[in-house]
């Protein structure tokens, strides 16, 4: 897990702006295969000047189209606040190969990183 968490400093992330919320995501390993358990990261930003609850999702589509709800959690920000939220990714023996969309969404706001499973 040390490993994971560490890894998840080094690799580059994704930001997105909307609803005055600061949405950014990373996946690690960025490359893995079948049968592999993967990290990810977002953090969320209140960027108004009010108190905010949110919920913030986590999903992943497939290359083969199949759209799984990989979590959630419900988080309340103070002005200015961000919040790290993690979840682990388990990929399925039998999962499609080629590239996955992992996304976190919050109040609107989206954005995406990219997985490869091979």
């Amino acid at each position: 897990m040390m490993l994971v968490c560490l890894t998840l400093l080094l690799v580059p992330h994704v930001k997105a702006q909307g609803s005055g919320v600061g949405l950014s995501i990373r996946v690690s390993p960025t490359t893995t295969a079948p049968g592999t358990t993967v990290g990810v990261i977002g953090y969320v930003t209140n960027m108004t000047t009010k108190k905010m609850r949110a919920t913030v999702t986590f999903t992943s589509l497939s290359p083969c189209g199949i759209e799984t709800q990989i979590g959630y959690n419900r988080v309340a920000l103070n002005p200015g606040q961000t919040m790290m939220i993690t979840a682990t990714y388990p990929i399925a023996a039998d999962a499609c190969r080629g590239p996955y969309t992992i996304s976190i969404n919050a109040n609107g706001a989206t954005t995406s990183a990219t997985l490869l499973v091979q």
